[in-house]
């Protein structure tokens, strides 16, 4: 049980970070409409913080993959 619920912790962890970036690269967007200069600047870092929001959503998704099947194993 305790192992589900440190999992179920990172989860969350993985969640919120991913949910972190995907603001970023919001803010990065709204911000590129206003200011084509701007825009240059943060369109690198936007990309980045998607890559990142991804990353960290993919393992979210892996890490409740993972939760399903031990739970699935212990029935």
């Amino acid at each position: 049980m305790m192992i589900n619920l440190n999992m179920n912790d990172r989860i969350i962890e993985l969640r919120r970070l991913a949910a972190e970036y995907y603001q970023r690269a919001a803010w990065k967007d709204n911000s590129q409409k206003n200011n084509y200069e701007i825009a240059e600047k943060f369109a690198q870092l936007s990309f980045q913080d998607r890559l990142q929001a991804t990353e960290y959503a993919n393992l979210a998704d892996e890490k409740l993959k993972i939760i399903a099947q031990l739970e699935q194993e212990e029935t």
